[in-house]
C-alpha cells in the first residue's frame, strides 16, 4: 500500500515539476530528507524515529529580497521508544503517522547563500499505525488532519544545490482526545504533537 502511495505521488511530482519549471515567473525544486521524530505527550523523548520526507516546492519571487513557497510533501512522523540494553524484556511502542502535507512558506534571500524560511502548513493523515510491543493497530484517536508550523533555513551548495534544515511543530493535538496526562502544557495546551527536524536536499529543476 506504502509503495503504491510513493509511486503515484513521486510521479505526480515529476509531472508538476515538468509544468512548472518551463515558466519563467515560478521555479520548482524536487525535495529529499529525512524526518527526525518524537510526539510530545506520549510520555516517551527522543527524537528516535526516522522517516522520509520527500516532495516539490514551487516558488515565486515577491520582490528582490522574499520569495513565497508551495509545498507538497509526503512525511513519516512519530515515535519511537528506544529499548533499554539493561531491560531487553521491557515492552515497546512505534507509532507510524504517515501525512501528506502542503506547506505555504515565505523564504528571506537578502542574506546570499543562506535562505531561512517559515510558515504554516494543512497535512492529511494517509496511514496510521500503532505498534504495541509487536501488536499493531491504529490509533482510534488520530485525527485525519494536521496544522503544522515550519521554521527552518537552507544553505546553497551551488546553483541547483541547497542542503535544509526545519523544524515541525503541530499547532494543536493531533488525537481527538487532547486532555492527556502529563502531557506538554505550551501556552495552555495538553495533547499530542507532532515535532520533528528534517535534514534535506533539494535540487532546483531551472532550466
Amino acid at each position: 500500500m506504502i509503495k503504491n502511495i510513493l509511486y503515484k505521488i513521486f510521479v505526480f511530482l515529476l509531472l508538476i515539476g515538468n509544468l512548472t519549471s518551463s515558466a519563467q515567473e515560478f521555479g520548482a525544486q524536487l525535495l529529499l530528507g529525512a524526518n527526525f521524530s518524537q510526539v510530545d505527550g506520549d510520555q516517551f523523548g527522543g527524537y528516535n524515529k526516522l522517516g522520509l520526507n520527500t516532495g516539490i516546492q514551487i516558488n515565486r519571487l515577491i520582490n528582490s529580497d522574499w520569495e513565497s513557497a508551495f509545498e507538497i510533501r509526503y512525511s513519516m512522523k512519530g515515535s519511537k521508544k528506544v529499548i533499554d540494553p539493561e531491560a531487553p524484556q521491557t515492552p515497546t511502542l512505534d507509532l507510524n503517522y504517515h501525512y501528506l502535507e502542503v506547506p505555504i512558506l515565505v523564504k528571506y534571500l537578502g542574506w546570499g547563500k543562506i535562505e531561512p524560511f517559515g510558515g504554516l502548513s494543512l497535512g492529511v493523515n494517509v496511514f496510521n499505525q500503532r505498534d504495541d510491543n509487536g501488536i499493531k493497530s491504529e490509533e482510534p484517536e488520530l485525527k485525519n488532519t494536521e496544522i503544522g508550523f515550519h521554521l527552518g533555513g537552507s544553505y546553497s551548495v551551488n546553483s541547483r544545490t541547497n542542503i535544509e534544515l526545519r523544524h515541525s511543530y503541530s499547532l494543536f493535538s493531533i488525537r481527538n482526545d487532547s486532555v492527556v496526562a502529563n502531557s506538554p502544557s505550551l501556552w495552555g495546551r495538553v495533547g499530542w504533537f507532532n515535532r520533528l527536524f528534517t535534514l534535506g536536499i533539494s535540487y532546483d529543476l531551472k532550466n
